[in-house]
């Protein structure tokens, strides 16, 4: 019993020292961004920009014509601006405000991933009536969102 105790001792010690998330600074390696999650991250905020003034042109711009949009895990919503403007067009022209806010980012490469927040007035301006709070996953390709996923 002593010589186990001994062992798993000198194991999380030693694992303790090995693993870099027990030193006192996060590698500088670890906060650079490469310039392709640099500009996945821009797209994603001319995308909330977009979506925050109602600009449909804008908004519609960032999508590349074959974008799908899933439902964690794969169930498909739809795919294409065809759909994308029947979902997005009518709300934009409908809504009297929409304000979409990144609170936490995640960047791999060329993945985006929010959490974002979410208010929406439907009666009048300076009235928030529905608030909703979810994750969302961007795949950029040449300047492009190809694909979304909806975390609910």
């Amino acid at each position: 019993m002593r010589y186990i105790v001994f062992f798993v001792l000198g194991l999380s010690s030693w694992l303790a020292f090995a693993n870099p998330a027990f030193e006192d600074k996060a590698s500088e390696y670890n906060l650079q961004k490469s310039d392709q999650e640099k500009a996945a991250e821009a797209v994603i905020d001319k995308l909330i920009l977009a979506y925050n003034k109602q600009n449909i042109r804008q908004f519609l711009a960032l999508y590349d014509d074959d974008v799908e949009f899933y439902m964690y895990p794969q169930t498909l919503m739809f795919k294409g601006k065809k759909q994308l403007i029947k979902r997005y067009g009518l709300m934009f022209e409908k809504m009297q405000c929409l304000k979409s806010t990144s609170i936490k980012r995640i960047t791999n490469g060329n993945i985006v991933i929010d959490h974002e927040t979410s208010e929406i007035c439907t009666q009048k301006p300076d009235v928030v009536d529905k608030r909703s709070e979810f994750v969302t996953s961007y795949q950029i390709e040449e300047g492009k969102i190809k694909k979304v996923v909806f975390f609910r």
